[in-house]
């Protein structure tokens, strides 16, 4: 006869307390695996964990008493009692509960793998080990589940003290070279060492968690820009190369006073950093070229972006794009139309090639120290381009990063972090002359 389980009121396995509650009701020991089943109960004005994604299982919620808050990427969902919420591989989320009520969610995995998750973090907080973010998604990538980077997640433990570290200002800057004056808004996470970090075609969103997890890595003073005509700003219409946008955020260094920064770029945001290094080398320190496009080289072109759908775009970003594919009919009307205006200010930068025949030339005349980073699934531009952008620089490392593809600090931050911190370290003298 099959083993029936029965749990009654109080019974399971209690695997978090606190103002997050979780009781394990069915561990998959059942159901040979197919299924897990916990209760989640949320204090509350109490918030969950960052959003995330989940590989291989799905993931249920039903609203047993109280309201609970779902948010979806850039959607938010109130749900009342009665509701239930399916969540499918891929898809960003997390929950809280910002209301005045306790809320009680029952939470099914589909299958079971999750359930251990749970349990290792109860394990790490008996053993005393500090649940930092860091730990938390050490944990969280055993069981095929990733931090959602692109999307903003909710405020931590300590959302407080990170909220008065963390500023947004619009700085009108004299460009030179013709272009006259332009308006940038930045934001700034955290104090000490200065880096100067610029997003990609994605538009500043790409960039944005990975921010917050350098600045607290830190300490160090991450300041994120939005390129103009990126994310609805404006553009005036003598900035349109990426040279000018070089020489947009050298003229911004020179406003804030700012000197010794590492100036790090993702893709479009490495091709500016590499024009910076030339520029600007009083205000420069030291140059990270993150999977970065740009240069001309013969065999290994960049990929026709303009040319491909967002999902064929996925499939070439990422080591697995399962985890990150994007439909852009299901985003509300104003992503959509944001995404178009990035699309736009892309092509105006960078032209339809995503190349300058005259910088890998240009790049012999860097003087400061430069670490080259690349995924070695990207497939927009490949691990043999990003060697010859290395070769191109006098004195440039090159490292490549595995199981990850364009966006490695959405796919795998913690690895680029690490590459990153090695560098800073290791470069500081040379910074320090």
């Amino acid at each position: 006869m099959a083993q029936v389980s029965v749990v009654g009121p109080g019974g399971g396995e209690v695997v978090l307390s606190g103002p997050v509650q979780m009781r394990i009701l069915e561990d998959g020991s059942t159901t040979q695996h197919r299924l897990g089943v916990a209760e989640i109960t949320i204090a509350p004005h109490t918030d969950g964990p960052p959003q995330h994604r989940h590989a291989r299982h799905d993931e249920g919620f039903y609203v047993v008493s109280g309201t609970a808050r779902f948010t979806i990427g850039t959607e938010v969902h109130d749900a009342a009692a009665g509701t239930f919420v399916m969540i499918p591989p891929g898809a960003p989320h997390t929950f809280a509960n910002p209301g005045d009520q306790l809320a009680v969610l029952l939470n099914t995995f589909t299958p079971d793998l999750y359930v251990q998750y749970f349990r290792d973090l109860r394990d790490m907080i008996a053993s005393g080990r500090p649940m930092t973010d860091d730990a938390i998604v050490d944990v969280m990538g055993h069981y095929a589940t990733v931090p959602s980077a692109d999307f903003a997640g909710p405020p931590t433990a300590n959302s407080a003290e990170e909220t008065s570290m963390t500023s947004t200002t619009t700085h009108s800057v004299t460009v030179p070279g013709g272009i006259g004056r332009a308006e940038v808004t930045v934001t700034e996470r955290g104090e000490g060492r200065p880096f100067l970090l610029l997003h990609g075609g994605g538009g500043p969103q790409t960039v944005s968690g990975f921010a917050d997890l350098l600045a607290e890595a830190g300490p160090a003073r991450v300041i994120t820009p939005i390129h103009p005509g990126f994310g609805g700003t404006p553009r005036p219409d003598a900035l349109d190369t990426v040279r000018g946008l070089a020489a947009l955020y050298v003229a911004l260094l020179d406003q804030l006073g700012l000197a010794g920064v590492t100036v790090a770029g993702n893709s479009i945001g490495g091709w500016i950093a590499a024009e910076m290094a030339l520029l600007g080398p009083e205000r420069v320190s030291s140059a990270i070229i993150i999977d970065a496009v740009g240069i001309d080289v013969p065999g290994h072109p960049v990929a026709d972006f303009f040319n491909l759908t967002m999902d064929q775009v996925s499939q070439l970003s990422y080591h697995d794009p399962v985890f990150f594919r994007i439909d852009p009919a299901a985003m509300p009307a104003a992503q959509r139309e944001a995404m178009a205006g990035n699309r736009a200010a892309l092509a105006v930068y960078s032209g339809t090639s995503m190349t300058d025949l005259t910088l890998r030339d240009r790049l012999k005349d860097v003087s400061v120290p430069v670490l080259v980073l690349w995924g070695d699934s990207d497939q927009i531009a490949d691990a043999d381009y990003g060697r010859a952008y290395a070769d191109a620089i006098p004195g440039a490392v090159f490292q490549l990063l595995t199981e990850t593809g364009h966006l490695p600090q959405i796919e795998t931050p913690q690895q680029l972090l690490a590459a990153i911190s090695a560098f800073a370290g290791s470069d500081v003298g040379r910074i320090a002359r």
